[in-house]
C-alpha cells in the first residue's frame, strides 16, 4: 500500500494564481476560464459559441453593415451578451464547487474508505467509492491517487500507469508527487 495524504490540501480553499487567471481570461473570452480549469470541453463550446456570435455581431455593426442585416446583427450581439454572462455564470459555479471545504471533506471520507476497501481486497467496493468521487470532482488528487492503486493492485498495468500520469499532473505535493513518479516506474505500470 502506497503512502500519501488523503486530507484535502491546507489552501484548498484558498484563491490559487490559476483560478485568478482562469477569472481574468473568463471575462476577457467566456469559456477561456473554464478551459484553465480543465472544463476544457464546456469552455471550448462556450468561446467558440461567444465568438462566432460576436463576430457576426461585430461584422453587422462595424465592419460590412450594408453585407449583414440588422436583423442578423442585433440579435447576435444581444446573443453573445448572454454567452458572456452565461460563461460568468458557469465560471463562478466551477470555483464555488471547487472551493466548497465540504465537498472535500467528502472527497477526503470517500477516498479513505475506498482505501480501506483496498487494503480488505474489496476490489469491486473500492472501485464503486471511487468512481463516486471522481464523478463529483475527476481532479481530486487522493481519489484519482487511490483509483491508481486500485488499478495497480487489480493488475490493470496499463490504466494503472495512465492514473499515476493523471496523479502525477494533478498533484502539488512533494510526497503524492514521489509516490506517483515511483509507481510509475515499477515494471507494473509501464
Amino acid at each position: 500500500m502506497m503512502s500519501y495524504s488523503l486530507e484535502p490540501a491546507e489552501n484548498e480553499g484558498a484563491i490559487t494564481l490559476s483560478t485568478r487567471r482562469a477569472r481574468i481570461l473568463n471575462l476577457i473570452v467566456p469559456g477561456a476560464g473554464l478551459i484553465v480549469l480543465r472544463r476544457e470541453w464546456l469552455g471550448f463550446a462556450v468561446a467558440m459559441l461567444f465568438c462566432v456570435l460576436a463576430q457576426i455581431a461585430l461584422l453587422g455593426w462595424l465592419i460590412i453593415p450594408v453585407t449583414i442585416p440588422r436583423w442578423v446583427g442585433i440579435p447576435a450581439g444581444l446573443a453573445a451578451v448572454g454567452v458572456w454572462w452565461w460563461g460568468q455564470w458557469l465560471m463562478a459555479l466551477r470555483i464555488g464547487h471547487t472551493m466548497n471545504p465540504e465537498i472535500n471533506r467528502e472527497l477526503a471520507a470517500l477516498a479513505e474508505r475506498a482505501r480501506g476497501a483496498i487494503r480488505d481486497g474489496r476490489m469491486v467496493e473500492a472501485r464503486h467509492l471511487l468512481e463516486t468521487a471522481l464523478t463529483i470532482n475527476d481532479e481530486d488528487v487522493p481519489a484519482n491517487a487511490c483509483w491508481a492503486e486500485l488499478m495497480t493492485e487489480m493488475g490493470s498495468h496499463t490504466e494503472a500507469g495512465r492514473a499515476w500520469r493523471r496523479v502525477l499532473a494533478l498533484a502539488r505535493d512533494a510526497e503524492t508527487r514521489t509516490v506517483a513518479r515511483r509507481a510509475l516506474r515499477s515494471p507494473v505500470t509501464r
